[in-house]
Parts: C-alpha cells; sequence; structure tokens
C-alpha cells in the first residue's frame, strides 16, 4: 500500500519536473528567436533608415573602407550633436530665467517698509518686580528680589543666553514656574509701548506711537514693529491689518520717531517675518538724531516661470509652497523661522518661548533649557535649510545715505525715508523654456543626423513591436533561418593574395558568409588584344633600356678610334 500511493506523487513530480523543463525550453527558443529577429529588425532599420548616413553602414556589397568611412562620419555627428544637447541641457537646468528691468512704476504698490524698534532693555522693572512679588514670590519682597531677574531676562530670552536664564531658574521652586509657561511669564514683565517711544510721525503728520507699533517676541527679544505682518500675545502670534502704503503724492514719504532709550532698529520688507536671520542697521542711542535714507528694490516672476522646476528658477511662488506653520504664504524668512522651529521640536521636543506658539505641541519649560543650550548651534546651522529659496516675489530695502548727528541734543529721533520715489522693478522671466529646449534639440539633431520626433518613434517600432511581432507572427521561418545559420560550415580563410570582390556573386560559387572570390573570365578576342598590346608594351621598355649599337655592315675588323671617331650610337633613344 505504501509503494502504491507514492506511484502518484511521483508521477506528478515528474510530469511536473517535465513541464518545467519544457517550459524553460520554450523560454529559450523565444530568447533565441527573439535574438534573431532583433539582428534582422537591425539590418532593415539600417537599410530603410532616415537617418543620414546609416544605410551605407550596413548596405549589401560596400567596400569595407567606404563602410568605415560612413561609420566614422556618423559616429562624428552623434557625438557633436550629443555634445551640443548636453550643452543645452546644463543651460536649460542652471539658468534658463533672465532678470531685467521694468520701467513702468506707476503700476506698483509702495508699502513702507517694517520698522522694529527693540529696546537693550526691554523690561519693565516695576512691572516685573510686581509681577514675581504677587505671584512667585508670594508677597515676599526678599523672594521678589531674587526671582525677579530671571523675569526681566525672559524679554530678551534667546539662544545665547538661554543658560543664563537656566542659573537665575535654579533659585525659583519648579512648582512655582510650572504654573504658567515661559512665554507667558515673558509677558509678565515687558516694557510698555509708552515707555519706548515719545512722540511719532509718518508722512509728516503726528501718530499716535502705540497705535501703529505693534508688540512682537522673538529671538531678538521683545520689541515694538511698525507696519508688521503680525503682533505678538502670550499665547499667539496674531495677523495684523492691512499694511501702510505711500503714495507718490503724498507730502513726505517718511517716517520719524523718537525712542526712550538706547535701542537697536531694524529696516525690512513687509512680506518677511522678523527673527534671528535680521541684522540691526541702526544702533541708536539717546543724544543721536539718526536719518536713513532708503531705497527700494523689487524682484517679481512672470507668471510663465511656473513651468520651471524651484531648482531651475531659484526661487518659490508665494501659493506654490505651503508651510506648516506659516501657511499665509511663503517667503524665505518665515521658511527659515520654520526650519529652525523643527529642528528645535525634533531635538528637544518641544517649541521654544520665543517661537510662534504651535497647537499640539509643547511650550519648552525650564527644564528643557538645557536641550536647547545643548543643541543650539544644530538649530541655528543655516546648512540645515537648503530647502528654504528666496520668494519669486521679494523686496529689499538698501540704506543709501545714513547720517548720525550727535551735536544736537535738542533734537534727536530716527528718519526712516525714501530717498527718491520707486521707478525701478526687476523682472524675472523664462528666457530658455521647455519649448526652446525642444526646438533646439530638433534642429541640433536634424542638423548633424537627419533625426526627428518620428524617427524616434520608427526606432521605437523597429526593436519593439516590430521584432515582437516577427517572434509570434513569422516564429517558423526564424526558427529556419537559424538552424541553418547553426548548420552553415564556417567560411574558409583563404591567406592567399588573390582580389576579392565585394559585388555580386559568381556563378557556380557557394553561397557562404565570407567574401566571394572573383574567378578568372574566359578570354576573348578583346582580352587576347589587351595581352598583346602589354607585351609589345613590355617589349618596347626593354628595348629602351638596352644599349643601342650601328650594324657593322661586314666592318667589324675596323676599330674605331673612340679619339677620332664620332659615336653616333649615344644618341639613339
Amino acid at each position: 500500500m505504501p509503494q502504491s500511493k507514492r506511484h502518484p506523487e511521483t508521477r506528478r513530480q515528474m510530469q511536473w519536473q517535465s513541464q518545467s523543463q519544457s517550459q524553460r525550453q520554450r523560454g529559450l527558443q523565444t530568447l533565441v528567436i527573439f535574438r534573431r529577429s532583433l539582428i534582422y529588425q537591425t539590418k532593415e532599420f539600417f537599410q530603410n533608415s532616415t537617418l543620414h548616413g546609416v544605410r551605407y553602414i550596413a548596405e549589401t556589397g560596400r567596400p569595407i573602407g567606404e563602410k568605415f568611412m560612413w561609420f566614422c562620419f556618423t559616429s562624428i555627428g552623434a557625438v557633436t550633436a550629443l555634445v551640443i544637447i548636453m550643452s543645452l541641457w546644463e543651460k536649460f537646468q542652471t539658468n534658463p530665467t533672465i532678470t531685467g528691468l521694468d520701467t513702468d512704476f506707476h503700476n506698483q504698490n509702495v508699502v513702507f517698509p517694517t520698522t522694529v524698534v527693540c529696546p537693550e532693555a526691554a523690561f519693565d522693572d516695576d512691572k516685573s518686580y510686581q509681577a514675581v512679588f504677587k505671584t512667585l514670590a508670594n508677597y515676599d519682597e526678599a523672594q521678589a528680589q531674587m526671582y525677579s531677574p530671571f523675569l526681566r531676562l525672559l524679554t530678551s530670552l534667546n539662544f545665547e543666553n538661554i543658560r543664563d536664564a537656566k542659573v537665575l531658574s535654579q533659585s525659583i521652586p519648579p512648582n512655582l514656574l510650572e504654573a504658567n509657561t515661559i512665554r507667558q511669564w515673558a509677558f509678565e514683565g515687558p516694557i510698555s509701548c509708552e515707555s519706548t517711544f515719545v512722540s511719532c510721525k509718518y508722512r509728516d503728520e503726528e501718530i499716535p506711537c502705540c497705535d501703529h507699533f505693534e508688540p512682537i517676541y522673538t529671538e531678538h527679544g521683545f520689541c515694538y514693529a511698525f507696519n508688521s505682518r503680525f503682533k505678538s500675545t502670550s499665547t499667539e502670534d496674531v495677523k495684523t491689518g492691512a499694511p501702510h502704503d505711500l503714495y507718490e503724492t503724498d507730502k513726505k514719504w517718511a517716517l520719524f520717531f523718537v525712542p526712550n532709550s538706547t535701542s537697536r532698529i531694524f529696516i525690512f520688507s513687509n512680506e518677511e517675518y522678523f527673527g534671528s536671520d535680521f541684522n540691526a542697521q541702526i544702533d541708536w542711542s539717546e543724544t543721536q538724531l539718526v536719518e536713513v535714507r532708503i531705497s527700494k528694490k523689487n524682484t517679481y516672476t512672470t507668471d510663465d516661470a511656473r513651468q520651471l522646476s524651484i531648482g531651475q528658477r531659484k526661487c518659490i511662488f508665494s501659493d506654490e509652497v505651503k508651510l506648516n506653520y506659516f501657511p499665509d504664504a511663503y517667503t524665505f524668512s518665515s521658511c527659515m523661522k520654520q526650519c529652525r522651529m523643527n529642528k528645535a521640536i525634533k531635538l528637544c521636543k518641544c517649541n521654544p518661548p520665543f517661537y510662534k506658539p504651535i497647537a499640539n505641541v509643547p511650550m519648552c519649560m525650564v527644564k528643557d533649557f538645557d536641550c536647547l543650550d545643548e543643541f543650539k548651534a544644530n538649530i541655528t546651522n543655516i546648512k540645515d535649510c537648503l530647502q528654504c529659496e528666496l520668494s519669486c516675489s521679494k523686496t529689499v530695502f538698501n540704506i543709501d545715505k545714513l547720517i548720525k548727528i550727535v551735536d544736537r541734543p535738542e533734537s534727536t529721533g530716527v528718519l526712516v525715508e525714501f530717498l527718491t520715489w520707486p521707478i525701478i522693478r526687476y523682472k524675472r522671466e523664462v528666457l530658455f523654456g521647455w519649448v526652446d529646449l525642444l526646438v533646439s534639440f530638433g534642429g541640433i539633431a536634424s542638423l548633424f543626423l537627419g533625426f526627428s520626433l518620428l524617427s524616434g518613434v520608427e526606432i521605437i517600432y523597429y526593436f519593439t513591436l516590430r521584432a515582437c511581432c516577427m517572434v509570434y507572427k513569422n516564429r517558423q521561418d526564424l526558427y529556419e533561418i537559424e538552424e541553418r545559420i547553426r548548420q552553415e560550415p564556417p567560411p574558409l580563410i583563404d591567406l592567399g593574395l588573390s582580389l576579392r570582390s565585394h559585388s555580386r556573386p559568381c556563378v557556380g560559387d557557394a553561397p557562404t558568409s565570407a567574401v566571394l572570390k572573383v574567378r578568372p573570365a574566359v578570354e576573348t578576342a578583346t582580352t587576347h588584344q589587351r595581352k598583346n598590346e602589354k607585351d609589345y608594351s613590355n617589349n618596347t621598355k626593354n628595348y629602351y633600356n638596352t644599349p643601342k649599337v650601328w650594324p657593322d655592315h661586314g666592318y667589324a675588323g675596323n676599330r674605331k678610334n673612340p679619339w677620332t671617331t664620332y659615336d653616333h650610337s649615344q644618341y639613339m633613344p
């Protein structure tokens, strides 16, 4: 019984092995005839192709020297076309745009630059003391004196002084600090707007300073900004209203304000978000009158540049990339700021208090200051934010004149004014787009090779569809061709110096793959006559090359005197 059970299993295994072997053999046969089909289609393509010079390479009967000559010409043309095409492709990838001047200044909207004033002492001494006295110190004056320096430092907290903040916080019980976030503690004692400014003027008209200067909290500490995109609160950054515009008919294109203490002043475009990647242009002290004459340079990009990639045009449209934390519009500064936030959240699992609060992300507490101080070099490293490209619409304000007057203490303040009305813009547009690239490729390929798009389709057709169809429709013919080539004996190698012909084969020769020999032709009257003429020519040459002597005519005994007798035979040819 066990042996009887094994027989069907053995048979099935043998059948399966035989089927697999037969399938493998059929697969190998299909590959062999497909190879033969490709060889045949290659010959057909070379003979019927419209590419210049290709048909002479595979044409039957052509001398080998002529085939090699056309192969060299075709190869040189292909290499030259490839080199030029690669240079055009590099130009398309690296420099496809051009920036030129646009003098249509009447239609442009001139927005006054954002002006940020950061006091050197960003805290209010009395205000911070009262906040600590009522909360952390629990109405204990000694503890309030001890705790208040920590609250003052929070108003100017950044990566550089975060270690100092950690040291000052060690005297405060942690359970008391955890009652609020660090950002909320920072908003307990900042300097007020009324204590920051004395007076303000915009377009030569008096304005209330605190109605136009909004509080912001960034890596530069607690500041006040004119014409800013956002304002800061203890829980979020709130978007502000419409920016302040300027008109050509305004009496004065300027902002004048008088700070109340030593301050750092930043001037930049309203499109940008203020952060650590901005540097102060003015360091103002209480006895100075600073006049700043600025000029505006705006660069915008036409919409046809959207056909290019970001790497090609090297800028990003405002609606092209949506940032997670600044979704309103893309700018370079907002991208850099988000990059630093992402690194801080990734490394320390919290968001620093001087950044924009984020939902579902905890704000960093005092216990996280060690981590922020340890990784501050990684967080602020701009090389990790290479994905941030410039905005396609970018405005830069340059300081053309900076005048500081210190000998007039009765007139102090800061004047930010346009030197001239902006009349120039820069326009970035496409110089070399996809259509230009296609036309250039087609012209070069057609000039050197006679290649076109249909030629490419023809190549694909010959070596894919046509080759496969031949395998399935003419399978038997391919089998016969392959078998005949296998059975054909190798050609004989003749080391003689007999002439060989590349023309049609002679009658009676066996068809082999070797070059056919030329049989001697049957002698006819014409060939016999040519042979006689050749022999006569040889005899004549011999006649000219042998010495000539006049006949003696029976006077051989008379010897000539070489000194008195002339040898006329030397003049004979």
